[in-house]
C-alpha cells in the first residue's frame, strides 16, 4: 500500500500514530531563503511537510531524484504513483538497505509499473498547497543508536527541492536527545500509592478508573490532531483509532459499574473494573516512553502529556493492588460482599460503637 500525505486538511484519521522518541529533526537553512515555501518537521522526526503560498509552484523528487511529489500554483497536490519513493516511504523499514540512507540490509518489492526512469504518472491526492510525506533522510536508519557529542547531532541531511523553476536546497539536522529526568515515573507511582489505598473502597475505585479514563480519551483525541493527515497510510483505520477506542471502552466500562445498582457485586466491582484497567493497560503500553524520552508529539504540552500518562499508570497500578488483595470491597452502599444469588453474606456485620 503507498503512503502518501495529504495537505493539512486531510483526514486525520488515516495518521500514522507518533510515538515518543530520542531524535527530533530540525530545519536550519532554506538556500536561497525563498519566503514562497515554509518547510517543517512533524512527528519529531517522521515526516516533512512543505507548505506553498498561492501562485507558487513546488517539485519535490524522490531519491533516485526521479519526479515524486509536485505543487502546483492553485494549490493542487499531485504524486508520481511510478516513482519508488511511494512504496519506500510506507514505512521505516521499506527504505532498509537503499543506498545512501544508512540501511542495514533487506529488499523492498516494487510493483512492476514502478520505475525512477520511467514517464511520470500523476495523481492528486491533496489541496491547499501543503504536502506532507514520511521521509527516510530526516531520520536515522539503522538499529545501533548514533554516538554523539555535546551538540546532540547525529547526521546532517538536506532536501533539494524546485520552487517556480529556481533550484532550491533545505538542509537540516537529525539529533539525539538524551533521556530526560523521569519525574513523571515519580508521579506515577506516588499516584498508584494513594489510589490503591483509595481503591479499597468500591466508589472510589471507579470514580478513579472513570478519571484515568477521560483523562485517556482527551489525551488519545488530541494525539489525533496532532499527528501529521496522512492520505494513503500503512496504518490502518482500526489502529489510528485504537487508542481512542481503548480509552473509551474503559471509560463505559467504569461508568456502568458506577452507576448500574442493579448488578451484582462480583460484576460491579471485580469483572468491570478489570475490563477498564486491562483496557487502560492496553491504552498506555505504547505511550510508556514518555516516562523518560524527551521529544513528544502533541497539540498538548509535553508536560500534559506525561503528566497525563503517569496518573493514568498510577491509577490501574493501584486499582490493580487494590482489586487484587480485597476483590470487593466489604462495605459498599447499597451492595453486599455476595449477593449474586440474593443469599446473606457469608461476613457478618461490623459492630461499630
Amino acid at each position: 500500500m503507498s503512503l502518501f500525505v495529504l495537505a493539512v486538511n486531510a483526514e486525520v484519521a488515516s495518521a500514522e500514530p507518533v510515538r515518543p522518541s530520542n531524535f527530533e529533526s530540525v530545519v536550519r537553512q532554506i538556500e536561497p531563503a525563498t519566503p514562497e515555501i515554509q518547510v517543517t518537521v512533524l512527528g519529531g522526526d517522521s515526516y516533512l511537510q512543505v507548505s506553498a503560498e498561492p501562485g507558487t509552484t513546488v517539485q519535490i523528487p524522490g531519491y533516485d531524484g526521479e519526479p515524486y511529489l509536485r505543487i502546483a500554483a492553485d494549490g493542487t497536490v499531485e504524486q508520481n504513483r511510478r516513482s519508488p519513493a511511494v512504496i519506500l516511504n510506507s514505512g521505516r523499514g521499506s527504505a532498509m538497505g537503499i543506498a545512501g540512507m544508512g540501511g542495514s540490509g533487506g529488499t523492498t518489492t516494487f510493483p512492476e509499473r514502478t520505475s525512477s526512469n520511467a514517464p511520470p504518472e500523476w495523481q492528486q491526492v491533496g489541496s491547499g498547497g501543503k504536502v506532507a510525506w514520511h521521509d527516510h533522510r530526516i531520520h536515522w536508519m539503522v538499529s545501533d543508536p548514533p554516538v554523539t557529542d555535546e551538540s546532540e547531532v547525529a547526521q546532517d541531511w538536506f532536501l533539494p527541492l524546485v520552487v517556480n523553476d529556481q533550484k532550491v536546497t533545505v538542509t537540516g539536522q537529525l539529533l539525539f536527545k538524551a533521556n530526560s529526568l523521569p519525574w513523571a515515573g515519580l508521579l506515577a507511582a506516588l499516584t498508584a500509592v494513594v489510589a490503591a489505598l483509595l481503591a479499597r473502597g468500591g466508589k472510589a475505585r471507579l470514580l478513579m478508573l472513570l478519571g484515568a479514563a477521560a483523562c485517556a480519551v482527551s489525551l488519545s483525541i488530541g494525539g489525533l490532531f496532532g499527528n501529521p493527515p496522512v492520505a494513503q497510510s500503512s496504518q490502518s483505520l482500526f489502529e489510528t483509532w485504537l487508542p481512542v477506542a481503548l480509552s473509551a471502552t474503559a471509560a463505559v466500562a467504569a461508568l456502568v459499574a458506577l452507576l448500574a445498582g442493579s448488578l451484582s457485586a462480583r460484576l460491579r466491582m471485580f469483572i468491570l473494573p478489570l475490563l477498564s484497567v486491562a483496557t487502560l493497560a492496553g491504552w498506555v503500553a505504547p505511550r510508556v516512553g514518555l516516562i523518560w524520552m524527551p521529544v513528544v508529539s502533541s497539540v498538548f504540552l509535553g508536560w500534559i502529556e506525561r503528566a497525563g500518562t503517569a496518573v493514568v499508570i498510577g491509577i490501574i497500578s493501584g486499582v490493580t493492588i487494590a482489586i487484587l488483595v480485597r476483590p470487593i470491597p466489604r462495605s459498599y452502599p447499597g451492595l453486599s460482599t455476595d449477593n449474586s444469588d440474593g443469599s446473606q453474606s457469608a461476613i457478618p456485620p461490623r459492630s461499630y460503637t
